[in-house]
């Protein structure tokens, strides 16, 4: 069937940097629906020669110079439209309605927008009749700040659209390697047996990032890195490696059961926060060689930094899953700005046999360890212990790996994760989106480790630029005897 894509807010920094790229992958893998139109509409005025003009310039800074042709442009550009008005205004959306969308075609609604005005543009959407059961409607995070608000913008969208119609995006769960923990969970047989609290010690799961919060300071004091990565990405990332096999692979089944995972989270409150969690706030310090400056030390005409601000720009925490797979098994979750390196992987570190038949005098015998690296580098690597070729007595082990490359770093990519999303939003299949249900149990967990700093008035500790992350976060870790997985130590 023919569909009208409209980009609400379609000049809009996501819109230029993320949606019309990944949709250009899209024209380029011969994956775009035949007759697919793409509207960009916001309340600035342009000619659709200079949106074009625009949205090429983009086009050519995001994608490899190899990948770009002005044949493929031609057939790409040909697609998109530009067309102004207010998408809360009923009567702008009205006259956008009669002179570019077709009745015929079914309708996919982004939102590139603040959440604020979700509301808004639903009810224009409905008075203007575009409402209707096949019309599919994109959301983009922040989902609200607590469950509370979370709730209150869902409430607005539900209005009008139902659950099946609502595609609520979360770019990481469009990255191959994360959509590779569905198969290496349920494809390889060899993992199934190991995967539960007999076999694994430990996980951990990890997003790094090297950059500081740079111009989005105002935004980001008000975020956080629990609320900006945790109550998402991360909780996403745990729901796959974690889950049940679902009966099968479609969205209901996928969904229901990550939902399980969210709700058997032990919550973290006040009596256990300052055992469980570490915030860390970035302090003056070295990052590739430069010296860059701490959190409150920022500067920017664009906004005034609050010199008492305890926003955590690190959070490290120690979950649980009260199920039987995962009983007793610590799971940690960390990510942060400023820290040594630009990475995100998951850890699982598999138990140690009590009885050691190798004489270790030759080398220590260590646990079997699985990697997945998300970015960069994606991949997956499995530590193991392989005999010290040679003549030596006994048999003297070495540590090596089974490496698997997905991104080799000479390929160039054909994709991104907003194109495999959009993808799937043209062929209207929810598996990679998150449940209203989802969203809800993430908070609720979340909201509960706020109120706890809040109750115990638990404070960001700092610590360096260029660094791991607080000492706090070490501690958290070597109360059991472990210690993290960096990567200038593997």
């Amino acid at each position: 069937m023919n569909t009208d894509l409209l980009i609400v807010g379609g000049d809009g920094d996501l819109a230029l940097r993320k949606l019309y790229p990944s949709l250009y992958y899209l024209e380029l893998n011969k994956c775009m629906p035949e007759n697919t139109r793409i509207i960009g509409m916001a309340r600035t005025a342009h000619e659709r020669n200079a949106f074009l003009t625009t949205v090429k310039e983009w086009l050519q800074n995001n994608v490899a110079e190899s990948l770009y042709s002005d044949e493929l442009w031609e057939s790409f550009s040909s697609k998109i439209f530009f067309a102004q008005g207010d998408a809360t205004n009923p009567e702008s959306l009205e006259k956008v309605k009669q002179d570019f969308l077709k009745e015929e075609n079914q309708l996919v609604v982004y939102l590139a927008i603040p959440p604020s005005i979700f509301g808004a543009v639903c009810n224009s959407l409905e008075k203007c009749g575009l409402a209707v059961p096949t019309t599919r409607l994109v959301v983009e995070k922040p989902l609200g700040d607590s469950r509370e608000s979370f709730l209150a913008i869902n409430d607005e969208l539900a209005r009008t659209f139902k659950e099946e119609q609502l595609f609520r995006i979360d770019h990481y769960l469009g990255k191959e390697t994360v959509q590779n923990l569905i198969a290496l969970r349920f494809a390889n047989d060899i993992f199934e047996p190991l995967w539960n609290s007999r076999y694994i010690d430990h996980v951990e799961i990890t997003v790094s990032e090297s950059v500081g919060v740079g111009n989005r300071w105002s935004f980001y004091d008000a975020t956080g890195a629990t609320r900006d990565m945790v109550q998402n990405h991360l909780l996403q990332v745990l729901c796959l490696l974690a889950m049940e096999p679902p009966a099968t692979l479609n969205a209901e089944s996928v969904r229901t059961e990550k939902l399980k995972v969210l709700n058997c989270l032990k919550p973290i409150t006040a009596e256990t926060v300052r055992d469980y969690t570490v915030r860390g706030q970035y302090r003056r310090g070295i990052v590739d060689g430069k010296e860059v400056p701490g959190y409150l030390e920022e500067e920017s005409d664009k906004y005034e930094i609050d010199p008492n601000s305890q926003t955590e720009t690190y959070v490290a925490i120690q979950a649980e899953i009260l199920n039987w797979r995962w009983s007793g098994v610590p799971i940690y979750l960390r990510t942060g700005k400023r820290l040594q390196s630009r990475h995100s992987e998951i850890v699982v570190q598999f138990k140690q046999s009590h009885h050691q038949i190798f004489d270790q005098n030759h080398a220590e015998h260590q646990a079997n360890r699985l990697v997945i690296r998300l970015q960069p580098d994606e991949g997956i690597r499995l530590r193991i212990m392989n005999k010290v070729a040679g003549l030596e007595a006994g048999i003297p082990l070495e540590s090596g790996c089974l490496d698997v490359r997905f991104g080799e770093g000479s390929k160039v990519k054909m994709h991104d994760a907003y194109s495999r999303l959009l993808f799937d939003v043209l062929r209207n299949d929810q598996t990679l989106f998150v449940s209203a249900a989802e969203v809800e149990a993430a908070w609720k967990w979340v909201d509960k480790i706020f109120a706890g700093w809040k109750d115990t008035g638990m404070k960001a500790e700092g610590y360096m630029a260029g660094s791991y992350g607080p000492a706090g976060a070490d501690v958290l870790m070597a109360r059991s005897g472990r210690e993290w997985h960096n990567v200038v130590k593997d």
